[in-house]
C-alpha cells in the first residue's frame, strides 16, 4: 500500500445481550472454553487480549485480579479461514457508428440577374450508432475471512465456566485481501468495542478506513 493511499473495510458486527446481566456485571476475567482450547499464557492470545483489554475499559468492564474475584468468565475465539477466490465476470457493449458520410446531390440555382444554373454540392449524411460486440472482462480476487468473538457468561461457583448464563456476545467479521490474521486484529477489536455489553438486534456493516497505518471509524449504525 502506497504512502498516503487509503483502504476501506466493511466489518460485519453482531451482538447480543441481556441488559440485566450485562449492567450488573462489570468484572471479568479470560477463560478458556475447554481444557484442548489456547492455553491463556499462549503468545497470540495475550496479543489478541492486549486489543480487548482497553476497549473494555472504555466500554465499563475491568479485569479482575484473579479469576475468582471476577463477575464473568470471558470467552475469547479468533481465527481466519481459507482463501476464497470469487471470480467476476463482466460484459461491456461496444457500439459504432455505421453508415454515414457524405453524398452529392444537385439542384437549381438562380443568379442575381434571374439566370437558372445547376449547382452540384457534397452534403454529410448522418450514420447512426449501434452494438457491434461486447468486451468480456474476467477478474479473480481472493479473501480471507477473520473473526473476533466475545462471549462473557456470569460466573457461578458451583457451575462450569461453560455453563453460566451468557449476560453478552460479540462477533466482528471482516473479509480482506490480505492473508494476515495479525494485522487485522486491532480491526475487528476497534469495530466490535461499541457493541460490548449492547444488543445490535441485526448484523450491522461498520466501516472504517486505514491511511498511513491508523485507523479511522467512516460509518456505524
Amino acid at each position: 500500500m502506497f504512502s498516503g493511499c487509503a483502504s476501506t473495510y466493511q466489518v460485519q458486527v453482531s451482538a447480543l445481550a441481556d441488559p440485566e446481566l450485562a449492567n450488573s456485571h462489570r468484572t471479568y476475567a479470560f477463560a478458556l472454553s475447554t481444557p484442548e482450547a489456547e492455553d491463556l499464557g499462549d503468545l497470540q492470545f495475550q496479543e489478541v487480549a492486549r486489543h480487548l483489554r482497553a476497549g473494555l475499559a472504555r466500554r465499563g468492564y475491568n479485569e479482575a485480579p484473579s479469576p475468582g474475584a471476577a463477575d464473568l468468565n470471558l470467552f475469547v475465539d479468533f481465527g481466519m479461514g481459507d482463501p476464497v477466490t470469487t471470480t467476476y465476470t463482466f460484459a461491456t457493449p461496444l457500439y459504432a457508428e455505421i453508415g454515414g458520410g457524405y453524398s452529392t446531390r444537385t439542384r437549381e440555382s438562380k443568379d442575381a440577374k434571374g439566370n437558372t444554373t445547376m449547382v452540384t454540392e457534397t452534403v454529410p449524411v448522418p450514420g447512426h450508432y449501434q452494438q457491434v460486440g461486447t468486451d468480456v472482462t474476467v477478474n479473480s480476487i481472493t479473501t480471507f475471512r477473520k473473526h473476533l468473538r466475545l462471549s462473557a457468561r456470569v460466573r457461578d461457583a458451583g457451575t462450569s465456566s461453560t455453563k453460566g448464563l451468557e449476560a453478552w456476545t460479540v462477533t466482528a467479521i471482516v473479509d480482506d485481501r490480505a492473508g494476515d490474521l495479525r494485522a487485522a486484529l486491532p480491526l475487528l477489536a476497534a469495530a466490535l468495542e461499541p457493541y460490548i455489553g449492547r444488543d445490535t438486534l441485526r448484523t450491522i456493516i461498520v466501516e472504517f478506513e486505514r491511511e498511513d497505518g491508523q485507523l479511522r471509524l467512516v460509518q456505524t449504525p
